[in-house]
């Protein structure tokens, strides 16, 4: 071996003498070829880890013939079993990392120790399969086992294939980041990925073979989570954006990455609206406000982080109708600003939409109404097309405010009205959203000068409300700077159920969140049973909520919990 590599290193020195003296009468493109050549024979003989083995048929009809006999007959045997651990293979699609027979192929690479050339070859198709295969994440029960148990084959035996020559770069990178065998692979590049430096990135991409296609990548989004969690309030602020961005694509991580960031955010001493934590949030777990959501969204990020959300969309709705919904087009900044300081007082918004807002395709008016998904009704009524109307719970009180400018607001009681929040559709006119002979009518607020007192008055006289500015603020406890992300660390496998207690406030949580969405709930603990979730596992955020409080699921018949 270390003839082949002066050979072919003498053999580079002639191509650069030679390119040197040929440089006027040789085009650059074929010095470039030719070092190019040179630089991949050498790749070849040093050990680069993107250089697998190629046979991918000898290796599909290697693993399938170990999978039936148990056997390595021989040492190009074993090396291909090795390189495709992995894959899939035959029509019933197996992978070997989860068959029956991966722990027993481990024991019968260790015969290669002896020979440290053939052992190394056959560690780097196991590492290879370490990176790619999702162990962490897997539903597959055996696969899960299989790769922690190879994590640790692989950890124990690094000092094994270090020492021995050639020095190949993919081994001497492999010694630098022997922390992808640990419990937290990825913890030691939170922080400098973080600060943006890529060093320790591109080694692990240029050196060990780390794409796109393993799950570091996804990883290391976590860890950059991680470490922000841990930064004053400013500094975690500052990242937030980025961190949001960078979780969007992962959507395995979205729904762990998105609590852990927004239940610090809600940690914060200031809370201003976050622009990309609460379209992603909306668009991941949908509206807060929906009876069917709420319980999903206090499991995830708990009260305080809903309602933190919910202010944000309440004055996000503010501003959306008094600048984009109004009749003439123009925004009213007074009747906005005076409604925003009463925001946090609202405890429920609706929208009545008149034809032209319902119809309309411009991407604002799409997202105005995704965005108040259950909240809004149809306008109807002679001439209303062109008017939509903000109805604001406070209090006992109900609130409408019209998009024409020219309209006043009615006040009514919230217990007796002419319609019902919710209803299809309801009257524009005087015999709905105006009727001022109804017996639940309060008040006929005008907008002349100096209606802003008038309004204020009426709001703390009969709904007890007050602008924002003079509430006082509820004191949220700090975080701690150095602790965890709040769900478990998606290197590890779910907890076990066995060391996972359901305490009587979270199962009556649970029990809002079946009925919510119409699941069975069963309990057959006291039969000596277990507690079962009748549902499938398509819906991806209670199935979240379900592995997070440490349920298991079983194809066809539900999510399970038992307890010691």
């Amino acid at each position: 071996m270390l003839m082949n590599l002066d050979s072919t290193l003498s053999r580079f020195r002639q191509s650069l003498h030679r390119a040197n003296g040929e440089v006027f009468h040789a085009p650059l493109p074929e010095i470039s070829a030719e070092m190019a050549k040179t630089t991949a024979k050498l790749r070849q003989v040093m050990g680069d880890i993107s250089q697998g083995v190629r046979d991918e048929r000898g290796i599909g009809v290697s693993v399938m013939a170990y999978l039936s006999s148990g056997a390595l007959p021989s040492y190009r045997e074993a090396k291909y079993v090795c390189f495709g651990v992995e894959t899939a293979y035959g029509q019933k699609h197996i992978r070997l990392i989860e068959h029956e027979r991966f722990p027993a192929l481990l024991g019968l690479l260790d015969r290669y120790q002896a020979e440290p050339r053939k052992f190394r070859r056959c560690f780097q198709g196991l590492f290879k399969a370490y990176l790619r295969y999702p162990g962490h994440r897997t539903e597959n029960p055996a696969g899960q086992r299989h790769w922690q148990m190879l994590r640790a084959y692989l950890a124990e035996r690094v000092p094994q294939v270090i020492p021995h020559p050639p020095q190949l770069e993919w081994i001497q990178a492999l010694a630098r980041h022997r922390n992808l065998f640990d419990e937290n692979p990825c913890s030691p590049y939170g922080k400098p990925l973080l600060e943006g430096d890529t060093a320790q990135l591109d080694e692990l991409k240029q050196k060990l073979g780390v794409d796109e296609d393993t799950w570091v990548m996804s990883e290391l989004v976590l860890a950059q989570i991680q470490a922000a969690l841990a930064l004053d309030d400013g500094g975690f602020k500052s990242q937030v954006s980025r961190l949001a961005k960078l979780l969007e694509p992962h959507h395995q991580l979205l729904t762990r990455g998105l609590a852990s960031l927004i239940r610090r955010y809600a940690q914060c001493a200031e809370r201003p609206e976050q622009l990309e934590l609460r379209e992603l949030a909306l668009r991941e777990w949908r509206s807060p406000w929906l009876e069917s959501n709420k319980p999903l969204w206090h499991a995830q990020v708990g009260e305080a982080a809903t309602a933190m959300m919910s202010l944000w969309l309440k004055q996000r709705s503010i501003r959306d109708f008094f600048e984009l919904l109004q009749a003439d087009g123009a925004a009213d900044r007074q009747r906005m600003d005076f409604w925003l300081q009463y925001a946090e007082s609202m405890d429920e918004i609706w929208l009545a939409l008149g034809s032209n807002s319902r119809y309309n395709n411009q991407r604002d008016y799409v997202r105005i109404r995704q965005q108040m998904e259950g909240r809004w009704m149809e306008m109807d009524g002679q001439n209303y097309q062109a008017d939509n109307a903000f109805i604001m719970k406070i209090g006992g009180l109900l609130f409408i405010e019209f998009a024409r400018q020219n309209n006043a607001c009615h006040v009514f009681d919230a217990h007796n009205m002419p319609f019902k929040l919710g209803q299809k559709s309801v009257p524009g006119t005087k015999e709905g959203l105006k009727n001022s002979a109804h017996p639940g009518h309060r008040k006929t607020l005008n907008h002349s000068d100096g209606w802003q007192d008038n309004f204020g008055y009426i709001l703390k006289r009969y709904a007890g409300a007050t602008p924002a500015e003079t509430k006082v603020r509820v004191h949220v406890q700090p975080t701690v700077l150095h602790s965890p992300v709040v769900a478990p660390p998606v290197h590890a496998a779910p907890a076990s159920p066995h060391h996972t207690t359901l305490e009587a406030l979270e199962l009556n949580l649970l029990q809002k969140i079946c009925s919510a969405h119409k699941v069975q709930l069963e309990d057959r603990r006291p039969q000596g049973g277990a507690l079962w979730v009748r549902t499938n596992d398509t819906n991806r955020i209670l199935c979240a909520v379900l592995e997070q409080k440490g349920f298991r699921y079983i194809e066809g018949k539900g999510w399970w919990h038992t307890e010691d």
